[in-house]
């Protein structure tokens, strides 16, 4: 099985990957943008991709590619996202120059503005180690927990915005394997084909009907003209809620037009 995911070697995305690889034993093709990840599906069995993060929220280009291509979830996993400012200097009011992921900066922006920190902005953290590594003895660098060496002076672990970060990625294949376990999550696409009041209320009493909690709920434009919007959902149950998700599912099909993205097992609480 050929697996693609943003790289490089090192990055949150490689160590869900590995967690994955755990079970599902693949070859991994890594990609420098997320872009060029999604797109490699194309020749690829499947791809690990980012969905949610606690402080980010979800990653809404994952949503778009989701909504508008033949795919569907197969999974999904969650690791502890913690980040670490190191430095070859050993005084913090020393450092001129700090070396910052673009998502990495807005999860760990109370820590630079706390230290008043000049960030330059890098593709992947991975990238901000080796710009560190090849910079100044002034410079410095935010990068995941797991990536801190012996060698840098100075060192301040945990300086995300919160303590208990994550991110949740998925598995996105071709192929739609509906698998249902003994509790299973579920995740769909309602597209409204007319703009009215009372429209989302619609949707969401027939979950309330059937009395099913959404874990999700994320508007994405249509990209047709203003006020044109999808709804992505997600949602769990239990083993003996198929008939009640067959019947949910038929009810929605009356007024609007639905993509089923995923039916797959709930993940276990257990991160890395």
């Amino acid at each position: 099985m050929k697996i693609g995911v943003l790289g490089p070697k090192g990055t949150f995305s490689d160590l869900a990957l590995q967690k994955y690889l755990i079970d599902h034993p693949a070859t991994p093709y890594y990609y420098q943008t997320l872009d060029q990840t999604v797109t490699a599906l194309e020749n690829l069995d499947c791809i690990l991709v980012p969905i949610e993060n606690t402080l980010e929220g979800y990653i809404q280009p994952i949503l778009d590619f989701m909504i508008s291509q033949d795919v569907h979830i197969e999974s999904e996993l969650t690791i502890p996202v913690q980040y670490a400012f190191v430095s070859h200097t050993t005084v913090m009011s020393h450092v001129k120059n700090v070396y910052v992921q673009f998502a990495a900066k807005s999860q760990c922006q109370k820590f630079i503005n706390e230290n008043n920190l000049t960030v330059t902005l890098t593709e992947s953290n991975v990238q901000s180690y080796d710009r560190l590594l090849a910079g100044e003895k002034t410079d410095g660098a935010i990068i995941p927990i797991h990536m801190i060496s012996n060698q840098f002076e100075l060192k301040h672990e945990n300086v995300a915005d919160i303590d208990h970060n994550q991110t949740r990625f998925i598995i996105l294949s071709k192929t739609f394997n509906q698998q249902y376990a003994e509790r299973f999550k579920f995740s769909l696409v309602v597209r409204p084909t007319e703009n009215r009041a009372g429209l989302l209320y619609d949707i969401l009493k027939i979950f309330k009907d059937f009395n099913i909690n959404l874990s999700a709920i994320m508007s994405r434009p249509q990209k047709t003209s203003l006020g044109q919007y999808y709804f992505y959902i997600e949602f769990d149950g239990e083993s003996d809620a198929r008939d009640t998700v067959t019947n949910i599912l038929s009810k929605i099909r009356e007024k609007f037009d639905v993509k089923l993205l995923g039916v797959y097992p709930y993940p276990s609480k257990k991160v890395l």
